[in-house]
């Protein structure tokens, strides 16, 4: 940031330096006492706020690549690319006719050991079979359980279906089709919120917390970005990155709307600090002499100047941290003519 001085002189410049007039009044009663046409800005206290806007890409808040968890040949494809999802909706079956038929041959096998395993429990209690003959029929009994269970699994895998509410934005396969155990088959994206994902520099980290509310504005090819949302600061990276040296953080944004869309460009606006009630003035109002920095208060007819203490400059005013207060009434053209003590002609600014 270039320093203030420099910064009052260009504001200076740009305000209308050299437009100022001064006269000679003759009270005919001794020296002309020299007057100084002046403008001034009556000092009123405000909230302000310093802030600090950063470019975001956004991103879908769930991307999920969908796989095949078993091997066959794809029987039903449901919704098309770019379709609604609810959770549960089914998006493809995967053979689920043999899927079914293997069930069926599990129950009725699991049904035969556990009706042979009633029967063996009541001989080795009336102590018509052995013991070993008995642990046989039990081990079956577990076998033909797990067998059945593995077939409702594998039943259930044939059937994928949506993890979450979404959009089906890519599907890697049609009907008919072989696919493996592993094969990707969809891509589901989540849009109803998102993230914007921005990049913080190293001196601006410290101003955010977790849990912020932050303005987003979508950037526009043309024209003013589009309307403003507010979204909320929800991660904060503790590292930085080792080759920008900057720090990652994400915002989620709502989007029940569907107007946004991942991978588009967003601006965030993040508070830097707020200035409840305070007192700021235009920067060309400022005037710096001998390193230090003043300004000129006009008090009836008379340029008395207040050594100044500033801070943060937002937009075309700055901060005074002391040596004004509200309801002074500031010289905002003129004041380059002025020593403590001239003499000024006032007209509303």
């Amino acid at each position: 940031m270039a320093p203030l001085w420099a910064i009052v002189l260009a504001a200076w410049v740009l305000g209308g330096c050299g437009r100022e007039s001064t006269a000679e009044t003759d009270t005919g009663q001794g020296p002309q006492v020299r007057v100084v046409s002046v403008a001034v800005e009556t000092l009123k206290s405000t909230n302000l706020s310093e802030t600090f806007t950063l470019p975001a890409t956004l991103e879908a808040w769930e991307d999920l690549l969908l796989a095949a968890e078993i091997a066959g040949p794809v029987r039903y494809v449901g919704p098309r690319e770019g379709d609604r999802v609810r959770k549960g909706d089914v998006i493809l079956r995967i053979d689920p006719e043999a899927r079914e038929a293997d069930l069926d041959r599990a129950r009725a096998e699991f049904e035969v050991q556990q009706s042979h395993f009633a029967r063996m429990s009541r001989l080795v209690d009336e102590q018509i079979i052995s013991p070993q003959e008995f642990e046989e029929a039990r081990r079956n009994i577990e076998v033909a359980r797990a067998a059945l269970r593995s077939a409702e699994v594998a039943l259930a895998k044939s059937v994928l279906v949506s993890p979450l509410d979404g959009i089906i934005d890519r599907l890697h396969v049609d009907r008919g089709e072989f696919v493996s155990e592993g094969t990707p088959v969809a891509e589901l994206v989540q849009v109803d919120r998102l993230q914007a994902v921005v990049e913080v520099p190293e001196k601006d980290v410290h101003f955010l917390q977790v849990g912020d509310r932050v303005e987003v504005v979508a950037a526009r090819l043309v024209g003013e970005g589009g309307p403003v949302r507010s979204g909320e600061l929800f991660y904060l990276a503790f590292k930085a990155d080792p080759t920008t040296r900057t720090y990652r953080a994400k915002v989620v944004v709502d989007n029940a709307d569907g107007s946004l869309r991942p991978g588009m460009i967003l601006r965030v606006r993040f508070l830097r600090q707020a200035f409840p009630e305070a007192v700021a003035v235009p920067l060309y109002a400022l005037v710096e002499r001998d390193g230090k920095t003043l300004a000129y208060v006009e008090e009836q007819g008379v340029a008395r100047r207040r050594f100044l203490t500033t801070g943060s400059i937002i937009g075309d005013r700055v901060v005074i941290q002391d040596g004004l207060v509200a309801g002074e009434r500031l010289i905002v053209r003129g004041q380059q003519l002025l020593e403590d003590g001239t003499a000024v002609t006032t007209g509303n600014h």
